[in-house]
């Protein structure tokens, strides 16, 4: 890790209009890329987006989905409706709390989001077959800590500590 000083002078290198245009850049790239998945499988970015967390959060709350979309409850609460008037997901009453429902990834939810997660593998893969193994390591080393560079750690690391906590 670089101290302050060292930072500054790292900084010094790039002009902000060079930031600018490379976070534009990244921001257009990954708009395009979640664009041809939409297109593919016929949901949009939240929808797709709250399938992969059940996934990766089986029996969620509703609760739970607005903090980790950073929405309202009654936002998510209608994009979760549309989900479960398509067969994607359940909505299961709390028997304990009955204000709480628990969110689950029906089968027809899991085989998009496997058909998806493969389909976008298979792409990447593809497109990096050319890169040698250091430039591979420094595309997953990047991807590792783009929530630092772009500020949203505590964002991830609040809802990463919410689910494991459960």
């Amino acid at each position: 890790m670089h101290n302050a000083t060292e930072w500054l002078v790292l900084m010094d290198q790039y002009q902000r209009s060079q930031i600018d245009h490379l976070l534009f850049q990244v921001l257009r790239t990954i708009f395009h890329y979640e664009r041809s998945i939409v297109k593919s499988y016929g949901l949009n970015f939240e929808q797709i987006y709250v399938l992969q967390f059940l996934r990766r959060h089986p029996d969620a709350r509703l609760t739970e989905i607005a903090l980790e979309m950073d929405l309202p409850k009654f936002t998510t609460s209608r994009l979760l409706n549309r989900l479960i008037k398509e067969g994607f997901i359940t909505k299961k009453q709390d028997p304990v709390d009955r204000r709480n429902y628990h969110i689950r990834l029906e089968e027809k939810g899991k085989k998009v989001i496997v058909a998806i997660e493969t389909a976008s593998y298979t792409r990447i893969s593809a497109n990096i077959q050319g890169f040698s193994p250091a430039a591979i390591n420094e595309l997953v080393d990047v991807a590792e800590q783009l929530h630092l560079v772009l500020g949203v750690t505590e964002k991830i690391k609040t809802n990463d500590e919410i689910s494991s906590s459960e």
